[in-house]
């Protein structure tokens, strides 16, 4: 056998390693986009306890789905988002507190902006004051003439 054909048949054995190598090595890691960096700070920051997450779910699509409020906060500032984001568990919901000496002041900016247009939202006030959805009938007819509890 020549050297020729030995350096040729290696050649074509790491040819076909290749694609093995490309799959376990260069894979790249899952990022979460800016949409969902802005989703799970809605989580975090809104006041859905976790027993009410699929509904907190829900209203984080429509959230998301509105582009005059996604507007306010994307794509200028995305890489605020994300870090903001990345300050809360992945599965964060309704968090107690978050300590604002830690972030930063954009991220400040952000977070007390987010806050403020998640709550001046009319279904997020419904669930707040254990209202009915928007559009759902009252369960008691006798409910606004009772003393609150």
């Amino acid at each position: 056998m020549s050297s020729y054909e030995w350096k040729r048949r290696e050649f074509v054995k790491v040819l076909m390693t290749l694609p093995v190598g490309y799959a376990v090595g260069c894979r790249p890691e899952r990022r979460s986009t800016a949409q969902e960096s802005l989703g799970n700070l809605v989580l975090a920051l809104g006041p859905w306890p976790a027993a009410d997450r699929e509904r907190a779910e829900e209203f984080v699509a429509r959230f998301l789905a509105a582009e005059h409020i996604v507007g306010l906060y994307l794509p200028e500032s995305e890489a605020v988002i994300r870090s903001l984001a990345n300050r809360f568990p992945d599965a964060t919901m309704a968090s107690a507190e978050l300590d604002m000496t830690l972030l930063t002041a954009e991220e400040r900016k952000i977070g007390t902006q987010l806050v403020q247009q998640l709550y001046s939202l009319i279904e997020v006030r419904f669930y707040i004051s254990n209202e009915p959805r928007w559009g759902e009938c009252l369960g008691e007819r006798t409910r606004y003439v009772q003393a609150p509890g």
